[in-house]
């Protein structure tokens, strides 16, 4: 047994056989004589480890740096193999566990630096013997336990290449090691086993301090490996984030593997963002096959976000085209290509001018809409050139579209988005507007012009003669009388009334505008245009919603009135409480900011009472 002098045992006991003659302990071991033999236990696994022949043996004698054997007629000599020689020759024999449980008890008795060469050797040195057994977990929890070279592991893989010229393998040799590049051709599902255990174990160190010597190795292996197993998710992880991955060496790689997007990537994260969109160009004109969908979107998403304003001109004019096609192929609206102007950075607005946009976008009649449309209703640009020229290109669009087809969603659509901007907007030249749907028949559109121009009858005579829309004709009325007084909105009523009866429209037509829009008449001008032939009963519901209207009106304004009064009387009565009340002034009183004497007759009396000079109330 092993007892402290405080008396408490910190290791298990070594189990002795009898007829021991004699024992020393000679750390970290401990020898006993027996008959004819020497046996020699660990005190850290308590396990034999070693037996000599002694023949007439009789006692053992320990010294500070051997153990003699004394034996009948001569005296041995036994001194301890070198510690690191010990550990070193217990790696060559791969008891690497032993190895390290003797390192773990003789840490005290090493230098430092002698300890950690030796801890990460027999730690790596375990792991490769695992590695090769294929206990791949454990291998690995060595392997970054012990600090492993990324580029040993790596160097053991067949078509991997080590990318460091001053690289010196330090892999011990295991016999239990194994030819892997024999293994891939032979038995591909265990080879499969290996490249996996290789791309964990590459993943879980990259970024740490050790593969920070080899960064250009770990990547590199990573994206062969994840293009040997069809890891796509972590091959565009790997190359859509910063990366030190070899340009030469994975470009043959990703061609062979037909990964022509990844290599787009690749090339972006490098920087080299002038070949990253030209690989992605030749995958959507299908020189290059590659089945990931979405490529041209994201070509215009890397357009937004390049501030190289030269590489954007290079492919401005395809992504517009290309754009513009696949509109006229599946009837989609031009909404990508135009991205790269308006979905910049807010900080990145300044890289091309509006103008010089409106230039680019000329050929392109759709982009060209978005684009001033963008201006319009995002910027909210006050250029009047911004304004008439999105008017008139909605215009010039719905008469194309018109000669094509009669009706059209698109072209109603269209027409909406135009009579809002000349309903919102009052920056457009109406001259060139108008001249623009001169001879066209966008006559709801011709009444707003007449409109904002106050040509209200002539307004009113088209929609109601030319469109023969009488719905378009009361909500024009409601919506130019919209905030505008009570006399406006019935003089404007009653001119729409007059051209239902100079249009000779329906008797039922214009009951029914009376009847719709009673409280918007002035029932006393009504009564003076309507036909005299007509009887009260025609009109007989509209006079009583008009009296009805008419009445309530009055009476609100009565009371608005008497409420007026009564606050006003509010007022008056304050004031004379506060005119009435006598304020006494004598050489106690001061004023209340400034704390000195009010000497004149001049002062603030403030609501709470105190007073002031007024040259203080002044500069509070």
């Amino acid at each position: 047994m092993f007892v402290m002098k405080d008396g408490v045992s910190e290791r298990p006991p070594v189990q002795l056989p009898d007829g021991v003659l004699d024992a020393v302990v000679e750390f970290p071991y401990v020898l006993t004589l027996q008959s004819q033999t020497l046996y020699i236990y660990s005190m850290l696994d308590q396990r034999l480890k070693q037996t000599i022949s002694v023949p007439s043996a009789k006692a053992l004698l320990a010294t500070t740096e051997s153990v003699l054997v004394v034996a009948e007629r001569e005296i041995h000599w036994l001194s301890q193999t070198p510690l690191q020689d010990q550990i070193q020759g217990l790696l060559r024999s791969e008891r690497a566990d032993e190895a390290l449980t003797l390192l773990g008890g003789v840490q005290a008795l090493l230098p430092e630096d002698s300890y950690k060469n030796l801890h990460r050797s027999v730690i790596c040195t375990s792991g490769w013997i695992k590695f090769y057994r294929e206990a791949f977990l454990d291998a690995k929890e060595l392997f970054i336990e012990g600090g492993l070279d990324p580029r040993d592991i790596i160097s053991v893989y067949p078509a991997m290449t080590i990318m460091s010229s001053d690289f010196k393998s330090q892999r011990p040799a295991v016999s239990n090691a194994k030819d892997l590049g024999r293994l891939s051709r032979d038995d591909w599902p265990t080879f499969q086993q290996y490249l996996s255990f290789l791309s964990h174990f590459l993943r879980e160190t990259r970024g740490t301090v050790r593969s920070q010597i080899c960064p250009q190795d770990v990547d590199t292996a990573l994206l062969k490996l994840y293009l040997e197993q069809g890891d796509d998710e972590n091959l565009e992880q790997l190359v859509s984030s910063p990366n030190n991955c070899v340009l030469h060496v994975c470009l043959p790689e990703l061609e062979r593997h037909k990964s022509f997007f990844t290599l787009g990537l690749l090339y972006q994260s490098q920087s080299q963002h002038f070949n990253a969109i030209q690989t992605w160009m030749r995958i959507v004109d299908g020189v290059c096959v590659d089945p990931r969908p979405g490529v041209f979107p994201h070509i215009v998403n890397a357009l937004c976000q390049l501030k190289q304003k030269s590489i954007i001109m290079k492919f401005i004019d395809w992504v517009l085209q290309r754009d513009q096609k696949e509109r006229e192929q599946s009837e989609k609206k031009g909404e990508v290509g135009v991205l790269i102007f308006t979905k910049r950075d807010s900080d990145d607005q300044s890289t091309f001018a509006a103008e010089e946009v409106l230039t680019f976008l000329a050929n392109y009649p759709a982009a060209l809409t978005l684009y001033l449309e963008y201006l319009v209703h995002e910027m909210h640009s006050k250029e009047e050139k911004h304004h008439t020229l999105l008017a008139t290109t909605y215009i010039t669009h719905i008469l194309q579209t018109a000669q094509r087809t009669q009706d059209s969603d698109e072209n109603t659509e269209m027409r909406e988005k135009l009579q809002q901007l000349l309903w919102h907007s009052s920056i457009y030249n109406t001259d060139t507007v108008q001249a623009k749907m001169k001879s066209s028949a966008l006559h709801v559109e011709k009444a707003i012009l007449l409109g904002r121009a106050g040509q209200h009858r002539a307004a009113l005579q088209i929609l109601v003669k030319q469109e023969k829309d009488q719905e378009a004709a009361e909500s024009y009325c409601r919506r130019t009388s919209a905030g505008q007084g009570r006399e406006f909105t019935q003089q404007l009523f009653l001119c729409l009334l007059q051209v239902y009866l100079e249009s000779n429209q329906s008797v039922t037509a214009v009951v029914d505008l009376l009847n719709n829009n009673a409280t918007a008449f002035n029932l006393v001008r009504v009564l003076q245009v309507l036909p005299s032939s007509w009887s009260v009963q025609l009109v007989r519901r509209f006079l009583c919603e008009s009296l009805r209207g008419t009445v309530h009106e009055r009476r609100m304004r009565g009371l608005e009135k008497n409420l007026a009064k009564v606050e006003s009387l509010r007022h008056k009565h304050a004031w004379m409480e506060a005119t009435q009340e006598k304020v006494k002034l004598d050489r106690s009183r001061v004023c209340h900011s400034c704390r000195r004497q009010l000497m004149g007759p001049e002062f603030l009396r403030r609501p709470t009472g105190e007073l002031v000079h007024t040259h203080c109330f002044t500069a509070d």
